[in-house]
């Protein structure tokens, strides 16, 4: 079966009669250095398998023990910890966070008055909590402290944690919520976060190769893998150190994260010597439809799954198992190339016949879809999704992103090779609408627009800067909440990864007109230009980031590097 697996790579939505990719294939195509697979069946570890390099430049191979950074699967590791605090007591899922802690407080605001902040809501990405995720520390860079993380003061290279609309209404990822659980599990265990997660989870689990220590300690630092980046690039330094453990700061291999899922499966049993029934069911039940407590949420034609992924620099993971078939994967690798991630889930999946889990088949488009639903829909307030037709083929694309096919597997759904949500159209009170099936109960659903109505991102790439700017500054004005500045510098990058350079740049360079107080906008710029040979440019923008931070870390970096080449 192994061999099946291996053998047997898959775009996450494949279908009948398509060829498949063997591993080393894709691990050449995709540029993955190191490779580390674990299988649960039955809900026991059943194989381990890795491949590769650990460290692609001295040629250092992955072992069993070499280390991978899980990412955000730190979150459900450390969710794991906090309930097992509530089940000992010493927590409580559903009273204020703030009432025991002690080294620092969530900010009273407008939005805590009435509805405070609970340990659930940190663990469901529910509290209202701001920072999406964090970048890390390279080497030689100085490492703030947890306290300076949550108030996001030098040399934290994030902005403060704060409330910024109302606990429980309405779901929205936040890295900071786990910094902040962090902070309580200490205050409240009285001890490092490492060593609690030890006593916690890992020993108790027998994660004998997993550690929150960060940075590493010498003598696991000579297992730890090496990094690489989306464009290919080595992770200067190798790796990043992560404070913000509870969030990603995990180190670990993918047959530990095997036997933590494992457990969770064996815990929904009743028969883990660790967890309670009661909290692995917590873990699992929905908060928000597609989010419990740690876990992410999915429903496969009626088979439920609970899974996480994970990114830090350099490194991915993800980890999906079954609440109730016994079946699962951790797969880790030592790349930023998730997509390489999906392909390897869906090898096992079809390998050990998954329930939910198959090759689709591809239907005719029926004739009126092809006529009816050509468009363009609000994806969100900032952009749209295009519909268009080409000889008898339907086609999505957001802006700054290729085109994406979709193929009609029956019952007027769509899939798409390259992502896994499917697709299906409707009509409603007059108005179509494009639908992404997020799972077999939760649907989401965005309206065509009219003609003349265009979004920021559709100004961004039909009009001047000038005109793209002005949009922009509309949107952020009727919606000073959401992390703009964030949500942004991430499109624009995005933009100019997937292909479309001139428009990333000219969003960046919008996100720096509205935010000129951030480093970070400066640095994105810096970064863009360095990557399109424009070094002198680069170097200016650079020198901008560290004018506003003098300990910006990406800036320090790239500018001692250019010093180095000199």
């Amino acid at each position: 079966m192994v061999d099946a697996v291996l053998s047997g790579l898959r775009p996450v939505n494949s279908f009948e009669g398509d060829a498949t990719w063997s591993l080393k294939e894709r691990m050449e195509h995709y540029g993955v250095p190191g490779v580390g697979i674990a299988v649960i069946h039955d809900r026991k570890v059943i194989w381990h398998e890795v491949i590769g390099l650990a460290d692609r430049t001295t040629g250092t191979p992955v072992t069993p023990d070499t280390l991978f950074q899980a990412g955000s699967i730190s979150k459900p590791v450390s969710a794991y910890g906090a309930l097992k605090m509530v089940e000992n007591g010493a927590l409580k899922l559903d009273e204020s966070v703030n009432d025991l802690l002690a080294t620092w407080k969530i900010p009273a605001s407008e939005w805590t008055e009435t509805t405070p902040v609970t340990l659930t809501h940190l663990t469901s990405h529910t509290g209202g909590l701001t920072v999406h995720g964090f970048p890390g520390y390279a080497p030689g860079v100085a490492v703030p402290t947890l306290v300076q993380v949550l108030d996001g003061v030098p040399p934290a290279n994030t902005p403060a944690i704060f409330v910024n609309r109302t606990p429980g209404e309405g779901w929205r990822y936040s890295g900071g919520g786990y910094t902040v659980m962090q902070q309580l599990m200490i205050d409240v265990g009285g001890q490092a976060f490492p060593a609690l997660m030890k006593e916690l989870v890992l020993g108790p689990l027998n994660m004998n190769n997993s550690t929150f220590e960060q940075p590493l300690p010498p003598v696991k630092l000579a297992r730890a893998g090496a990094g690489v980046l989306p464009d290919g690039s080595d992770v200067p330094g190798k790796r990043h150190t992560y404070p913000e453990m509870a969030a990603a700061g995990l180190w670990t291999t993918a047959y530990d994260l095997a036997l933590f899922a494992a457990d969770v499966q064996q815990a929904l049993t009743g028969n883990s010597d660790v967890l309670s029934k009661a909290m692995a069911e917590a873990m699992v039940e929905p908060v928000d439809p597609t989010f419990g407590r740690g876990f992410a949420l999915a429903s496969r034609e009626g088979h439920r799954y609970f899974e996480h992924g994970g990114w830090d620099e350099g490194f991915c993971a993800q980890l999906t198992a079954s609440w109730d078939a016994g079946v699962g994967v951790a797969v880790m690798i030592n790349s930023n190339h998730p997509q390489f991630l999906d392909e390897v889930v869906k090898s096992v999946a079809i390998a050990y016949e998954w329930p939910g889990y198959r090759d689709l088949k591809q239907q005719p488009i029926p004739a009126n879809a092809l006529s009816s639903y050509p468009g363009r829909y609000r994806y969100s307030d900032e952009q749209s999704i295009t519909v268009s037709a080409d000889e008898g083929r339907l086609f999505m694309q957001y802006v700054g992103e290729a085109p994406q096919e979709l193929l009609h597997i029956g019952d007027n759904i769509f899939a798409r090779r390259e992502r896994g949500a499917q697709v299906t159209f409707s009509e409603r009170e007059g108005s179509m609408l494009f639908e992404f099936v997020i799972d077999d109960e939760n649907r989401q659903s965005h309206e065509r627009l009219a003609e003349k109505v265009l979004l920021p991102r559709d100004v961004l790439a039909q009009d001047t800067a000038e005109k793209a700017l002005e949009s922009y500054r509309a949107l952020i004005e009727a919606d000073a909440s959401s992390p703009w500045e964030a949500i942004l510098n991430d499109s624009g990058l995005g933009m100019v990864n997937n292909g479309f350079p001139e428009l990333g740049l000219k969003l960046l360079r919008i996100n720096a007109e509205l935010f000129p107080d951030s480093a970070n906008t400066w640095d994105s710029i810096g970064y863009v230009l360095l990557q399109q040979g424009h070094r002198l440019q680069g170097e200016l923008y650079y020198r901008k980031a560290l004018e506003i931070d003098p300990q910006f870390s990406s800036a320090l970096q790239a500018l001692a590097e250019l010093e180095a080449a000199n």
